[in-house]
């Protein structure tokens, strides 16, 4: 096994790590919903936002490791990450010399496979990265290389972002403690009284600097969710002016569906004197709106409130659910393909479906004889033919090649029986000949058994077709 080097700005790296007051606290959406992303992608098991400390790698965020939160650094794949910019990926553990003989590939979590995209801020060497591991060798598509590194580059931004304005709120809490303080002693030092008087002018002016000009979303309010104060941030991110703001409820932004948990989030700041979490707000164009926010009460004063602290995060979390979508369906066919296939078989457990299995006819002589670009639109005029014929509720996979799935939704013996002979009648019209498998999945039962049958019954009617001719 060999440790990876310290990179030679290994003390500035330390401190800029140690400046993001990150390491060692609780989970956050974000860096969860990031690597939940990630695994989606590319199809790995175990995905983690790890942050090379002094001595061990600590995990910000992970799925596929339940319970571990760090390992020693001499044995981490990481500490060699972060010594470059682009992605270091190592297609089989077993075959370098580096890592062949690393605990982590000869016990568990069994490293076969890892690429890790550096998290890189400010230049210099990494703070950590985002990487995915697997327990069988292989190597990232140039799509997946792309879309961890823009993962990265916006887990690097959150810290980033993070970072600030956990300043912010300290200056903030500064601020408001040194009020109070030359409050108290004004009554007894005149010249106290004198220097609290200009400080606590000078405290307000650069309060009132940080609430209009922070690129945060800074609002307050009452325990009933009345705004109180909104900053110019949060105003332009609604689209309303402030004025049109103050004194109405948080709640008038929302949909009727969600007020529940809006009433649900106060009672638990008024109960525990903090949260965190996502609101969707409706602007005043119509559009939703996602803040993430981290709100606290204030109850030092007479009349309690909450100073809200928040993150427009619409544009990343409509980014999330657009990779998530092409997690799930085939580039060139839009169909959906396998793995949206493995989480249907999950989510229908107890639905009875009809499984057609449809094989085109002579695939392999088109691509011989016209070219693969021609047997490409073959297969996606093929995919626009079986959409056609089917319900909304229904999908239609693309298993890979020249194979297709149709999967009626609650369906019953007499509809699997007409959407089949519906496309037998329409064969003509298709843009290739194409031989039909059909077999019920009833409620209880696996996907898989259903899908054996109806490939069974596709190559008994290939062979009856063969023998007759």
């Amino acid at each position: 096994m060999l440790a990876a080097p310290l990179p030679d700005d290994e003390v500035r790296r330390l401190e800029r790590l140690r400046g993001l007051a990150v390491l060692d606290t609780a989970p956050e959406p974000f860096f969860d919903g990031i690597v939940r992303v990630a695994s989606l992608v590319t199809g790995s098991p175990i995905a983690l936002v790890s942050l090379i400390d002094h001595d061990r790698q600590w995990f910000k965020a992970q799925v596929g490791l339940d319970g571990t939160t760090e390992t020693p650094r001499d044995i981490s794949f990481c500490a060699h990450a972060i010594h470059g910019s682009t992605l270091f990926e190592v297609r089989d553990t077993h075959k370098d010399h580096r890592f062949a003989d690393n605990p982590l590939v000869e016990a568990d979590p069994n490293i076969r496979f890892y690429a890790g995209m550096p998290i890189a801020m400010e230049g210099g060497s990494g703070m950590g990265t985002l990487c995915v591991i697997d327990h069988v060798p292989r190597e990232l598509t140039p799509t997946q290389r792309d879309i961890l590194a823009t993962l990265a580059g916006l887990v690097g931004m959150a810290l980033e972002q993070r970072a600030t304005a956990v300043e912010r709120n300290a200056a903030l809490a500064r601020e408001v403690t040194l009020e109070r303080d030359l409050r108290r002693t004004a009554q007894e030092w005149e010249m106290h009284r004198r220097r609290a008087v200009t400080s606590l002018e000078a405290s307000e002016r650069r309060f009132r600097q940080l609430f209009h000009y922070s690129l945060g979303l800074i609002c307050t309010h009452d325990l009933d969710g009345v705004l109180l104060s909104v900053n110019p941030a949060a105003a332009k991110s609604l689209g309303y002016p402030i004025n049109s703001l103050m004194g109405r409820s948080l709640a008038e932004f929302m949909r009727p569906e969600m007020v529940p948990a809006f009433n649900a989030y106060l009672r638990r700041i008024i109960d525990e004197g903090s949260d965190s979490g996502r609101l969707e707000l409706r602007a005043a164009n119509g559009e939703l709106r996602i803040w993430a926010y981290h709100n606290v009460l204030d109850e030092d004063d007479e009349e309690r409130y909450v100073l809200g602290h928040a993150q427009d995060i619409t544009e990343q979390h409509r980014q999330e659910r657009q990779l998530r979508e092409w997690s799930l369906s085939d580039p060139l066919t839009h169909c959906f393909n396998r793995r949206y296939l493995g989480q249907l078989g999950d989510m229908t457990r107890d639905e009875t479906l009809g499984c057609i299995t449809v094989d085109l006819d002579h695939f392999k002589a088109v691509n011989d004889t016209y070219g693969h670009q021609r047997g490409d639109d073959v297969l996606v005029d093929m995919a626009t033919f079986l959409r056609a014929r089917v319900r909304d509720e229904d999908a239609v996979v693309r298993l890979g090649g020249d194979e297709f799935l149709v999967v009626l939704r609650s369906a019953d013996d007499r509809q699997l029986a007409e959407v089949s002979a519906r496309l037998r009648d329409d064969a003509q019209s298709a843009p290739i000949g194409f031989t039909l498998g059909a077999a019920m999945k009833l409620a209880g039962t696996p996907l898989d058994a259903a899908l054996s049958r109806a490939d069974q019954r596709l190559y008994e009617a290939r062979a009856s077709r063969s023998a007759i001719i």
